[in-house]
C-alpha cells in the first residue's frame, strides 16, 4: 500500500492524522499522501503544512489533488474524511431539532437524518470515482454518520469499504481516567456506531467489576460531555457487566440534552470560532523547515485509529480492532447485511468476524429501532423519493416518539406528522446545503 488519499484533505483534522502517519512512516512504506478538498484555500495550507512536516521527518511526499479523478486514480486507500455542507450546515443539524423539542446533534436523531442527506450521496460519488480509477482500493470511511454512510456503501456494493470510529476508544478512556487507573483497557462490544454497548472490559487485564459509589467524570469535561458521563454510569448500573456508548444516553434522556443546548448554544460555533486559529498556526508552521504541529482540531485517536487500520491490513499477523462492517452473523442482533460495531480480526489476509457479545435485553427494543432507521435512510439518501425520506426519518426513535408530536396531520403516524414537518423545515433553514434530490 504506496498510495493514501485523504478526502476532506483540507479539513483542521488532518495535521493530526499527517502526524500520526510520519511517526509509523517506516512500517507503514507509504510512498505518497494526496490530499483532497472542495476548499482550495485551506487544503493549499494544509498541504504546504504537511509537505514540510514530511519532508522534515523524511516520510513519504504530500501531494495536493486539484481534482478528484487526480486523488483518486491509482491509489491504494481512500481515506473519506468530509463535511458537506460545512460548519452551516452542522450549525442547522444542531439547531433545527430544537425546535420539535428533540436533541439536536449532528450524528443522533434528525441532525445525523440531515447529515447523512448530504454526507451519502457524496460518497456514492466517491465509490463510482474508486470503481472506475481506482478499483483494487479500499475506502476508510470516517465521514460521519459513519453507520448510515457505510451501509449505503454496502448496499451499493462494487467496493471494498470499512467504517471507523473512535469512539469507543475514547469512551474506555474516559472510564480509565475517571477510576483514576492507568495503563491498556480489553473491551468487547456489540451494536451499531454510536449505539454500542461494551462488554467484558478490563483494565490491566483485570476486570472492571461493579462501578463505584462516587465516580465523576474525568477532568476537563464540558457540561455536554459530563452529562454523557453522567446518565453512562447510571446505565451501567442498570446493566452489570455493560457499558453504554457515550451517544446512547441521547435516545434515552432527550429532555436532559435539549434544555443543555438550548443553554449552552450549538457546538458548531464553537468550532467555527476556533478555525482561524487553526489555520493560522498551520499557516505559519508549514514555512518553517522543521514544523511544529502544537494543535489541530480532534483527539489522536483520530490520527491513531487511521495508522492502526493501515498498519493492519498490511500485516500478517492479525490485528483486534472495532470497526463498522456487516453482520455477517458476528450477531443474532442484526440482520446478517446490517452493517454493525464490533470487534475484528484484521490483517493483509482479510477480515475476520469474532463473536458478539449479547446486547442487555433492556435495549433490544431501541436496538431493532435502530437498525431499521440505519436501513431506511441509507437507502433514502442514496435516492429516495419523498416517502421514502418521510419513513427514514420517521423511524429515527426521537422523531418517532409520540411525546414529539402536538399536532398530527390527518390519519398520519404521529412520528410521519413530525417527520413532514421537519422536512418543511429543513428545506427553509438548509435551503441549498442540502441536495437538490432531498429537496423535492
Amino acid at each position: 500500500m504506496e498510495i493514501l488519499t485523504v478526502l476532506g484533505g483540507g479539513s483542521a483534522y488532518t495535521p493530526g492524522l499527517l502526524q500520526a502517519l510520519i511517526a509509523h512512516s517506516a512500517e507503514l512504506q507509504l510512498k505518497t499522501v494526496r490530499l483532497y478538498d472542495t476548499d482550495a484555500d485551506r487544503l493549499a495550507i494544509v498541504a504546504r503544512l504537511g509537505e514540510a512536516m514530511a519532508r522534515s521527518a523524511g516520510a513519504f511526499s504530500v501531494e495536493a489533488a486539484d481534482s478528484l479523478e487526480t486523488a483518486i486514480r491509482g491509489t491504494d486507500l481512500v481515506l473519506n474524511s468530509t463535511r458537506p455542507g460545512g460548519l452551516a450546515a452542522r450549525r442547522i443539524d444542531e439547531t433545527l431539532p430544537l425546535e420539535f423539542g428533540i436533541p439536536g446533534q449532528e450524528t443522533v436523531g434528525p441532525g445525523g437524518f440531515f447529515f447523512a442527506l448530504r454526507s451519502v450521496p457524496e460518497a456514492l460519488r466517491v465509490a463510482a470515482a474508486v470503481q472506475a480509477w481506482a478499483p483494487r482500493a479500499v475506502i476508510l470511511n470516517y465521514t460521519n454518520p459513519s453507520n448510515i454512510v457505510t451501509q449505503a456503501l454496502v448496499d451499493r456494493g462494487g467496493v471494498d469499504v470499512i467504517g471507523m470510529c473512535d469512539q469507543s476508544d475514547e469512551d474506555l478512556e474516559a472510564i480509565v481516567h475517571a477510576l483514576g487507573r492507568g495503563g491498556g483497557y480489553t473491551f468487547r462490544c456489540n451494536g451499531l456506531n454510536h449505539a454500542t454497548w461494551y462488554s467484558d472490559i478490563a483494565i490491566d487485564g483485570e476486570p472492571l467489576g461493579g462501578m463505584p459509589a462516587a465516580m465523576a467524570p474525568p477532568d476537563g469535561f464540558d457540561e455536554e460531555h459530563r452529562l454523557r458521563f453522567g446518565f453512562s454510569l447510571d446505565l451501567a448500573r442498570e446493566n452489570p457487566g455493560h457499558w453504554p456508548n457515550s451517544y446512547l444516553p441521547y435516545y434515552l434522556f432527550p429532555d436532559a440534552f435539549v434544555e443543555q443546548a438550548r443553554r449552552a448554544g450549538p457546538r458548531s460555533d464553537v468550532v467555527a470560532a476556533s478555525l482561524d486559529r487553526y489555520y493560522e498556526h498551520f499557516e505559519a508552521e508549514g514555512r518553517s523547515a522543521t514544523p511544529q504541529l502544537r494543535w489541530f482540531r480532534g483527539s489522536a485517536g483520530f490520527g491513531d485509529l487511521a495508522v492502526t487500520v493501515i498498519r493492519a491490513l498490511a500485516s500478517p499477523q492479525p490485528h483486534e480492532l472495532v470497526l463498522n462492517l456487516p453482520n455477517q452473523g458476528a450477531t443474532a442482533a442484526f440482520a446478517a447485511d446490517t452493517v454493525i460495531e464490533t470487534r475484528v480480526r484484521v490483517s493483509r489476509d482479510g477480515i475476520e468476524r469474532l463473536p458478539a457479545p449479547p446486547l442487555p435485553a433492556s435495549f433490544d427494543g431501541l436496538a431493532a429501532q435502530l437498525e431499521r432507521y440505519q436501513r431506511l435512510t441509507a437507502r433514502a439518501a442514496a435516492g429516495g423519493d419523498a416517502q421514502a425520506r418521510i419513513a427514514a426519518l420517521a423511524a429515527n426513535p426521537l422523531v418517532g416518539d409520540e411525546r414529539a408530536s402536538h399536532e398530527p396531520v390527518g390519519h398520519e403516524p404521529a412520528g410521519h406528522a413530525v417527520a413532514v414537518r421537519m422536512l418543511a423545515r429543513a428545506r427553509e433553514r438548509y435551503g441549498s446545503l442540502l441536495p437538490a434530490s432531498a429537496s423535492a
